[in-house]
């Protein structure tokens, strides 16, 4: 049985994602930053411009025990 790759968390969260009207957020689970960017193309193909592909503003390795992430929301 092949070994499960490594997954990561991709976020991108700076003030340029999704920033249509008001400052977004895209995550992403993947083990590598293609296979991200692939996965937000499936969900959100339309939104591929809308931020910096290339440049995720962190890139979490998963633990193996819980973790919390935490997000605030704003108006």
């Amino acid at each position: 049985m092949p070994k499960p790759r490594k997954m990561k968390l991709f976020v991108w969260n700076d003030g340029n994602t999704l920033g249509d009207f008001k400052h977004g957020m895209i995550v992403a689970v993947a083990p590598d930053l293609e296979s991200a960017l692939k996965a937000i193309e499936a969900e959100c193909n339309y939104c591929m411009n809308s931020f910096d592909n290339a440049n995720p503003t962190q890139v979490i390795e998963l633990p193996t025990e819980p973790k919390a992430f935490v997000c605030y929301g704003s108006e």
